[in-house]
């Protein structure tokens, strides 16, 4: 008999998984929620992160989405899922200059293909990007 997953369930799983990811040292992500099908984690703004301007980099916030969708795939496939990004488009929808917040939601899980969506938000709530998602498990 198959034993089933280990769903990620807590903050303390999503932070030793992020802790095990030696990609996800340089970003000093801080887990802020998980729930079943949603994670929320905060990117603080670092100096290497800004572009002229004042402007945090965009590929930054595509990473920040892209790393909690992962973490929330984990909450229905389990942490040993052995899952990848297929797809993710983003829109920008306004420059982020601080701190930011991104809810990750899982809309539909499937054997092989999980789809979702990600939004990346300031501390005032203010929406600054919109990310779809496709993970697929090889």
């Amino acid at each position: 008999m198959e034993k089933p997953p280990l769903l990620l369930e807590t903050v303390a799983q999503a932070v030793k998984v992020l802790q095990e990811s030696p990609f996800a040292a340089i970003w000093s992500y801080q887990v802020v929620e998980v729930r079943p099908g949603s994670v929320t984690l905060a990117l603080p703004a670092q100096p290497q992160f800004y572009r002229p301007g004042g402007i945090i980099q965009g590929g930054c916030l595509m990473t920040l989405a892209d790393t909690a969708f992962w973490l929330a795939a984990m909450t229905e496939l389990g942490v040993d899922a052995p899952i990848v990004t297929l797809e993710m488009k983003t829109n920008f929808l306004r420059a982020a200059q601080a701190d930011v917040y991104c809810r990750a939601d899982v809309m539909k899980s499937g054997r092989r293909v999980t789809y979702g969506t990600a939004t990346i938000s300031d501390k005032a709530g203010q929406v600054l990007s919109h990310h779809t998602l496709t993970y697929l498990a090889p």
